[in-house]
């Protein structure tokens, strides 16, 4: 037998998944599914997509308190943060290289990109390595080359 909504649901969150765990809420919500169902049964063309982005914009779920942030720094060069807001990752950013950051973006939708870590020799998710960190903010290091 295959997983059940409520097992889909649990591992949503756990992977910090959150489209799909609101999706699946939301189903769950309206009587659509119940936790109960396989999770097959879940008709996601018939889902309000726009309520979804709605709840997902309200963290109904409360999901995803770590963000990842970037901060250009000139010459094509990029420091990246997991931080809980912007003005974290910009204190660590100050505390790191001693200048007041610009500029700064959350790219908390590329948590599944990842990077090749030379200290450990192995490529790592930006979302790996949150799970990883237990202090924030976090300094993830810095990239270059990117556009």
């Amino acid at each position: 037998m295959g997983q059940v909504v409520k097992e889909l649901l649990a591992d949503a969150v756990t992977y910090d998944e959150p489209y799909l765990a609101h999706a699946i809420y939301y189903a769950v919500q309206k009587g659509i599914v119940k936790l109960e169902d396989p999770a097959s049964a879940i008709p996601y063309e018939q889902l309000d997509y726009e309520a979804i982005q709605k709840m997902r914009d309200d963290n109904r779920l409360m999901m995803c308190g770590i963000k990842l942030f970037i901060i250009p720094m000139g010459s094509k060069r990029f420091a990246l943060y997991l931080a809980e807001r912007e003005d974290e990752a910009r204190a660590e950013h100050h505390k790191m290289y001693g200048e007041l950051a610009r500029t700064i973006r959350d790219v908390s939708d590329k948590m599944d990109a990842g990077a090749y870590c030379e200290d450990t020799q192995k490529w790592q998710s930006f979302r790996e390595v949150k799970r990883q960190v237990l202090q924030f903010p976090y300094y993830v290091g810095e990239m270059g080359g990117l556009n």
